[in-house]
């Protein structure tokens, strides 16, 4: 991975697009990592004592605070990862501050204590219901495709159901991260409910070997692998939302034009550089050539270049490291007989790390590009003689987590979704939800498991503890056993069970004088 440490133990953040040092961020020693979530636990005691409604009135002042300063974040997301400035206002910070409102008009419910309706033959009487409790401390390890949206909406779940939060940004993004941390200071949280801590792969070992509760991890499957060995040491559970191939499936009934240039953003934006990217297309024969032709003209028309440029439709990559890779991807698969049909190359004249958005033809199962995870503004095209031979090939990748559908017959496009091996599948458009926080997002396979969104997410973050209620007396199960006792068992089970209406009514007539005789014994 390539991260620049200085010799003063700082992280170092440059601007992708420029080269430009945009600022330097502490890289904090083992022992304060400790310290400072020790001060989450000790925080944690008051803030989980709060009343849901009091989390919630520091979330709306989150809230506020987020589009008081806007401006000032979508220009730092900009020129710290390099997308352009639409995808900083509408991918990064609209989810969060959605989640905001969502939390407010959803969490009392989705976190009321729950009635849990019991056997009215053995348990007359009792009242039983399900609690949420919060889990304690939670580790949020983020990435920095999405350095501002990804974790804060994950922070924003965990306070609201009585967490504090030890937020470590990827190394990458460290000045995002720190205007997180900034953010929340902001809004008033009290001390130690919210802390950031910058650093790399030393300090992500560090805290998840720590005194936390649970660990959320989004980023490649290999690092899913390493954080889930290291929390196996603490028996710490955890949440990984890891790499996709999103496979689009064009069905031979399409809008060549118009699915083209949804084809084009679904693989295109953030220059490629997420999860749930289009990285295999796979169209029908009969309109195969024209939308490779088509995806490839929307393709030429994009505008590589500084996404602080309104008119910018692709920034750059994130590092040099992203470059290579990518350059390599393309040139295995040139030599192994693919077509590049637009771009190809990387385009240092531009001053930055960029890459041409590229979409190759002529591909085939073997190549890498098929293969491996891209995250990269690179668009593999694959033409199929059927939907079944789509399918098999769209589920053949050990990645689950995105994947979409594009076809005139909606009816034929939900069937054909509930086929496909995915987290989430998109018809006739695709990534869009990452924003909509009442829908749930995670992925299968090796895409990891849990939820980071929605209704869903909360189960994440809390535990269910079980509440049952009843006077003090002697149970029908309590000691000493007898026949009664006995008899009662098998006429009530008899009662409940019995497959016929006959059986259950001759069972009910039986106990009922039992149970009469049992409580005139006292027993």
């Amino acid at each position: 991975m390539s991260v620049e440490v200085t010799t003063r133990g700082t992280l170092q953040s440059r601007n992708p697009a420029t080269l430009e040092v945009l600022g330097e961020v502490k890289i904090p020693a083992r022992e304060e990592i400790l310290q400072v979530v020790s001060a989450a636990r000790v925080a944690f005691t008051s803030w989980r004592q709060l009343s849901l409604k009091q989390r919630l009135a520091y979330i709306e002042r989150f809230r506020r605070t987020v589009m008081e300063n806007r401006e000032e974040l979508a220009r730092l997301i900009t020129c710290e990862t390099g997308k352009p400035l639409l995808e900083s206002f509408g991918t990064e910070l609209f989810g969060p501050l959605e989640s905001c409102s969502w939390l407010q008009r959803n969490a009392p419910r989705l976190l009321a204590p729950q009635s849990v309706k019991l056997n009215p033959v053995f348990f007359l009487g009792k009242r039983s219901y399900n609690v949420c409790e919060p889990l304690g401390v939670i580790a949020i390890i983020s990435p920095w495709n999405y350095a501002f949206c990804i974790p804060v909406c994950s922070m924003l779940t965990a306070l609201a159901a009585g967490n504090t939060v030890v937020l470590k940004p990827s190394p990458k993004t460290p000045l995002v991260g720190e205007a997180i941390g900034e953010l929340f200071r902001k809004a008033g949280f009290p001390d130690g409910v919210v802390s950031v801590v910058a650093g790399d792969r030393e300090e992500a070992k560090t805290l998840v070997l720590s005194d936390v509760d649970r660990v959320v991890f989004t980023g490649s499957v290999g690092g899913g692998r390493a954080i889930m060995g290291l929390a196996a040491q603490r028996l710490h559970p955890v949440t990984l939302e890891l790499g996709g191939k999103h496979p689009a499936i064009v069905l031979d009934d399409v809008d060549v034009d118009r699915v083209a240039q949804a084809i084009v953003w679904g693989a295109f934006t953030n220059a490629g550089q997420a999860c749930v990217s289009i990285e295999r297309l796979y169209a029908l024969r009969p309109i195969a050539a024209r939308l490779a032709e088509r995806v490839a003209w929307h393709t030429s028309q994009l505008k590589l270049g500084n996404g602080l440029s309104a008119d910018t439709d692709v920034g750059p990559v994130i590092d040099q490291e992203q470059v290579d890779r990518i350059q390599a991807l393309v040139k295995q698969a040139l030599v192994a007989g693919a077509v590049a049909v637009t771009g190809g190359r990387p385009r240092p004249d531009l001053g930055g790390y960029f890459f041409e958005p590229t979409v190759l033809t002529n591909v085939d199962e073997k190549m890498r590009v098929i293969q491996e995870e891209i995250f990269g503004p690179l668009l593999p095209i694959v033409a199929v003689d059927s939907v079944k031979e789509a399918l098999k090939l769209a589920n053949s990748s050990s990645l689950g987590l995105g994947a979409s559908v594009w076809t005139a017959d909606r009816k034929r496009g939900e069937a054909l979704a509930r086929q496909i091996e995915a987290g989430m599948v998109w018809i006739n458009d695709g990534l869009y939800s990452h924003i909509c926080p009442d829908a749930p997002w995670g992925g299968i396979k090796d895409s990891g498991f849990g939820t980071t969104h929605g209704p869903l997410a909360f189960h994440d973050f809390v535990f269910v503890k079980h509440v049952g209620v009843d006077k003090p007396g002697t149970r029908d199960w309590n000691y000493p056993y007898n026949a009664d006792r006995l008899a009662l068992f098998r006429q009530g089970m008899e009662l409940c069970h019995s497959p016929s209406l006959l059986g259950k009514i001759k069972a009910l007539l039986r106990l009922i004088p039992t149970w009469i005789k049992t409580r005139r014994r006292g027993q």
